[in-house]
């Protein structure tokens, strides 16, 4: 059994860094490294807030996500793996969707539940671009289909470096999680005209719900 619990962390973080380097190599920009996307310097945790965590809901498919203090109010869509085996991101040609990797919890459930936007496309700014501007203690918001409303608090903010990016920390599952956690991941820092060097990962933790 313990090997077995070994072997499917393992898988989670092989997916988990799949969907950082399809994300990077993907998330190509319109707008220029002088006029990009808003982010913290990058560096260790941006910020911290901490209040008390609600309990884990049941699992029901998230269908919106909404951070009223930056203006994102997006639907999302199912990402799974691509045929290249790595995780799938949103259709350039929609850069007003977002995306919830299946393979994690979905919003609100025990565990890390993971929303994939761009921050922009050759069609201009997209879903995730003000991601950047938020900051820990700001209301993130899932609309599910079970009619209720996870809502979740952002712990903190980070900008990484995408060929250190912190896996574990990022994707951990129920298995090593107790509440419910959100991660909202795009990408930003440097842009070579190809690239985006770093990912911005912002944390949230469950609070509440309204129906």
């Amino acid at each position: 059994m313990r090997q077995s619990r070994g072997r499917r962390q393992t898988l989670k973080i092989v997916l988990a860094l799949a969907v950082v380097l399809a994300g990077c190599k993907l998330l190509s920009s319109g707008v220029s490294a002088l006029t990009g996307p808003p982010a913290p310097s990058r560096g260790t945790l941006f910020g911290t807030w901490s209040g008390p965590a609600a309990p884990p809901l049941a699992r029901s498919v998230p269908l919106r996500v909404k951070v009223p203090s930056v203006g994102i109010d997006a639907p999302l869509i199912r990402l799974g793996l691509d045929a290249d085996g790595a995780v799938a991101v949103p259709p350039m040609a929609a850069p007003a969707e977002a995306g919830w990797f299946t393979g994690n919890p979905t919003p609100g459930e025990r565990g890390a539940a993971v929303i994939v936007g761009h921050v922009d496309t050759e069609y201009g700014r997209a879903v995730f671009y003000p991601l950047g501007n938020v900051q820990p203690g700001a209301l993130v918001v899932v609309d599910r289909a079970d009619k209720k409303h996870a809502q979740f608090r952002v712990t903190s903010v980070e900008v990484v470096d995408k060929g250190r990016f912190p896996a574990q920390r990022v994707y951990g599952t129920g298995e090593d999680v107790d509440t419910a956690q959100l991660r909202l991941i795009t990408c930003g820092g440097a842009f070579d005209g190809k690239h985006y060097a770093d990912n911005l990962v912002v944390y949230a933790q469950l609070v509440g719900v309204t129906s």
